[in-house]
């Protein structure tokens, strides 16, 4: 191995997503802590691609294979892959690595070429069996999860997934949780922020907040949010609950839009897009409802947490019960609405629990969840893959 390992990061996005800006946050500290040369790859220019080349030599691919969209979808599917591949190899050429480090299944397409372009290649997957099966399908699963030599997973829910769903080895896997920044605002700036986002919202000052955050659809439960926020704010005596979602775009934004007005929520229940500020949103927040039907270790909980709001989730739903346990929010079975919603009651009518819970979920974002923890064991698992050992 050279003494300064030459690695690869293949990222699936520069948009405003959990994985990118993890991938993001990690890179800034392995340039800080370690010597890897590092190399970027990066599918399309989003809004965070100029932050990847702050932090080393970035190339970005654009698929050539969307010439191919006009044909039948029979031809299409045939010649996609084939072009995708043939295109990749020479974009490739004579390019070699001391590890290539794939982000997200997303990627999945460039697998099997960057296994010929790295000595060692590491997978981190923040999927689980739904979002994995959708993204990648068991053709390919098969074909491309013999290829890595490590993998690294974001909760033990997912960790079981590849090892009961996918039939990966244990020995090949490395649990890390995800990380966040935490917030470094007085508690008056805290409180100004809030002020503002309530006042832009058009919101009173007392209004309970009960917010979520992350793209709109059915893995994230979005249409479960909007039922919650149903019963809630057509329940006798509460006119002051209101609902706010953080993040998404695109035709989800109109289901949406569309299921709010038909269910006469427009002035209880808000929707903003994804935001470089969404900080001052969870400040204008009380409560995070993580809705998700699947989500292996999601960001956004942690985000929330850091910002000390309490966070209700569904069991089986992946990695937020692991999060929440019992010292950072309340837990419901699996899409038992009634009982997401009395625990929603429960900490609006409850102060003190609130603000219990609260300052747990703060004080393990703070211990846990922060790049100084999780940082090194990331470096760890390279180093394991570099060395190819388990």
């Amino acid at each position: 191995m050279n003494l300064r390992p030459r690695i690869l990061f293949v990222s699936h996005s520069s948009s405003r997503n959990g994985a990118t800006i993890l991938l993001l946050n990690l890179l800034r500290w392995l340039k800080e802590n370690t010597d890897y040369k590092i190399e970027i790859l990066v599918n399309g220019e989003g809004e965070l691609i100029h932050e990847f080349h702050a932090i080393g030599h970035t190339m970005v691919w654009r698929n050539p294979a969307f010439f191919l969209e006009a044909l039948p979808r029979a031809i299409k599917n045939v010649w996609k892959p084939q072009v995708e591949s043939a295109c990749l190899k020479l974009f490739m050429a004579g390019r070699k690595y001391d590890l290539v480090y794939l982000n997200t299944s997303a990627v999945a397409f460039q697998a099997s070429v960057m296994a010929l372009s790295g000595r060692r290649m590491l997978w981190h997957i923040h999927e689980m069996e739904y979002a994995l099966r959708l993204t990648m399908g068991e053709t390919q699963i098969k074909k491309l999860f013999p290829l890595p030599d490590r993998f690294i997973v974001v909760s033990n829910a997912a960790k079981k997934t590849m090892i009961n769903e996918f039939n990966v080895p244990e020995s090949k896997i490395d649990l890390i949780n995800g990380f966040v920044a935490m917030p470094n605002l007085t508690p008056e700036e805290m409180q100004i922020r809030r002020r503002k986002i309530r006042l832009r919202l058009g919101w009173p000052e007392d209004a309970f907040v009960i917010g979520g955050c992350g793209a709109l659809g059915w893995r994230k439960g979005t249409d479960v949010f909007l039922q919650i926020a149903d019963l809630m704010c057509k329940a006798e005596g509460d006119d002051r609950t209101h609902f706010l979602w953080v993040g998404g775009g695109g035709d989800e934004v109109l289901r949406f839009e569309h299921d709010i007005r038909h269910l006469g929520l427009s002035n209880r229940c808000g929707q903003v897009y994804a935001t470089s500020d969404v900080m001052d949103y969870y400040l204008a927040m009380d409560v995070f409802a993580l809705t998700s039907r699947e989500d292996p270790f999601p960001l956004v909980m942690l985000e929330a947490g850091a910002c000390q709001l309490p966070t209700v989730c569904f069991a089986c739903s992946g990695g937020g019960p692991e999060y929440v346990e019992d010292d950072t929010g309340l837990i419901a079975p699996y899409l038992d609405i009634a009982t997401f919603v009395a625990h929603l009651q429960k900490l609006r009518d409850t102060p003190e629990l609130r603000q219990q819970l609260g300052a747990g979920a703060r004080h393990k974002v703070q211990t846990h969840h922060v790049v100084e923890v999780q940082g090194p064991k990331l470096q760890a698992s390279i180093e394991r893959c570099l060395e190819n050992t388990n």
